[in-house]
């Protein structure tokens, strides 16, 4: 029992490398890909549950935990990125500019941008290390954790794919969503730790509230209701982020 915790991070990372590996593979396993991902999902909540319950947190479980995370929800949305970015308007350049970066000179076009995706990747890694250092982060959150993260690109990937909106085959636009996505990750922003103390509605307003409206907003609009949320997410904590902080400061 004692190793169960560090068998469920195992798994989380062992389900996120072969999505990272599907997905560089051929974006078209985009669906099978983010089922392996809702299982580190499953896998990343259950590691810490268990650890508690069996007493065996400990450092190593800890560090264990960030190093899967990195993989599960660092490298596979960037990789989701890039995928992206492939799929999108490539940047035409000059004539001259495709003679002397390509070889043969053949084409005119580079996607010179498709891998800046894997700078969520790197600010993913940076707020992992940032997360395990920071003591403050037990009580709430400072920029926004990788799953979450990692589920708005998602978000934003199946969209692309089922949908016709024309702003997200835009390269700009998706380079714009990379730098902002991993500006959010490191940010000195105290976000709300969907975390109950009890399950009385005075102690824990503020968290049920957003529960109720992403069950809202799910059963509304469905998938496109990701990104929304997450910008609520980022509002609420914004509006009280006074309120986050006085209540971490007691629970500690």
């Amino acid at each position: 029992m004692k190793n169960l915790p560090n068998i469920l991070t195992l798994s989380n990372l062992f389900c996120g490398s072969v999505a990272c590996i599907l997905m560089a593979k051929d974006p078209d396993y985009l669906i099978f890909s983010v089922i392996l991902i809702c299982l580190s999902l499953t896998f990343d909540f259950f590691d810490g549950f268990v650890a508690r319950l069996t007493g065996a947190s400990g450092e190593l479980g800890k560090q264990l935990d960030s190093l899967a995370d990195v993989v599960s929800f660092g490298l596979f949305p960037g990789i989701l990125m890039i995928s992206m970015m492939n799929a999108s308007v490539p940047v035409h350049l000059p004539s001259h500019w495709g003679n002397s970066l390509i070889p043969g000179g053949e084409t005119t076009y580079i996607n010179i941008f498709k891998y800046s995706g894997l700078l969520i990747s790197l600010f993913s890694a940076l707020r992992l290390a940032k997360f395990n250092i920071d003591k403050e982060q037990a009580y709430y959150f400072k920029g926004l954790p990788t799953p979450a993260n990692a589920i708005f690109i998602f978000s934003l990937a199946y969209i692309q794919k089922k949908y016709e909106f024309e702003w997200l085959h835009n390269l700009w636009i998706l380079l714009i969503i990379t730098i902002l996505s991993s500006y959010l990750l490191i940010a000195n922003l105290p976000l709300l730790a969907l975390k109950f103390k009890n399950f009385t509605w005075k102690d824990n307003s503020l968290v049920f509230s957003f529960l109720l409206i992403c069950i809202f907003l799910l059963v509304i609009i469905k998938i496109l209701a990701i990104p929304v949320i997450i910008f609520i997410y980022i509002i609420l904590s914004i509006i009280f982020r006074k309120k986050i902080i006085s209540n971490g400061i007691k629970t500690a």
